[in-house]
């Protein structure tokens, strides 16, 4: 991770200035290149504005950089949360996919928040989570990364197990924060338990997957619940039955 790299990409205010000094450098040497007498200096000018300007370029993370740590960290969630859980793909429930959240975090209390030229905003923070389902049970397991601090405090992993028939619904929570005096925007995917608790809530980049996964989650909760209620039901069943056949056994024994 450029920790401090990305720190100046937060910090910086307006312009690169020492790019754009960079940048005007080479253009006044590729004027003076197209000068007979002169184009020798133009092309030593030329040298000098663009590692001048590689080297502004380089004072900070960009946007592109800043993507590509988070993807570099969050590629392997999907491997780690199998590893994390002992759960794999042979134990998956066939009607409904694995759910992959992720989203920049926006609850810090000393939030750092940057709009790009892509008109994304991007915070100091990032969560992602791996969600898997198996007959019984729903498997979470993520990651909190900073940008800008290294620190085990700062950088945690997202880990809960829960049965379905805890679960009383997924949905999606929007809010608003402030950034620089702007709205934003922001949306929570939370998966609420019936004791009031919630076992995840994390910022996501909202779409319609989010809201299928919510949908799924719900219906896999119902459908999965009815089927361990049934189940616990055939067993307490079978139980009762056993019990009887032992006592039929001991009082024709007695």
């Amino acid at each position: 991770m450029e920790i401090k790299r990305n720190q100046k990409y937060f910090s910086s205010k307006g312009i690169n200035v020492i790019l754009i000094v960079g940048l005007v450098i080479c253009l006044v040497g590729a004027v003076l290149l197209f000068q007979h007498n002169t184009r020798p200096f133009g092309l030593v000018i030329m040298l000098v504005g663009s590692a001048v300007a590689v080297y502004g370029s380089g004072a900070k993370s960009g946007e592109a950089e800043i993507d590509n740590q988070i993807h570099g960290i969050v590629k392997d969630l999907p491997e780690q949360a199998q590893i994390k859980h002992e759960v794999y793909e042979r134990h998956f429930l066939k009607i409904i996919n694995p759910v992959l959240l992720k989203g920049f975090d926006y609850s810090a209390k000393d939030l750092l928040c940057k709009k790009g030229p892509d008109h994304k905003y991007r915070t100091q923070a990032y969560n992602a989570a791996q969600l898997y389902f198996t007959r019984e049970k729903i498997y979470i397991y993520g990651r909190h990364i900073s940008l800008v601090d290294d620190s085990e405090g700062a950088n945690h992993e997202i880990s809960n197990v829960i049965a379905y028939e805890n679960v009383q619904r997924a949905y999606v929570d929007p809010t608003t924060v402030k950034v620089a005096g702007r709205d934003v925007k922001v949306f929570y995917f939370v998966i609420e338990l019936k004791d009031g608790t919630e076992a995840l809530r994390i910022s996501v980049d909202y779409g319609a997957d989010v809201d299928k996964a919510c949908d799924d989650i719900n219906h896999v909760t119902e459908k999965m619940t009815v089927f361990a209620i049934e189940r616990a039901a055939d067993k307490a069943a079978k139980r009762a039955f056993l019990r009887e056949q032992d006592a039929k056994k001991a009082a024709a024994n007695a």
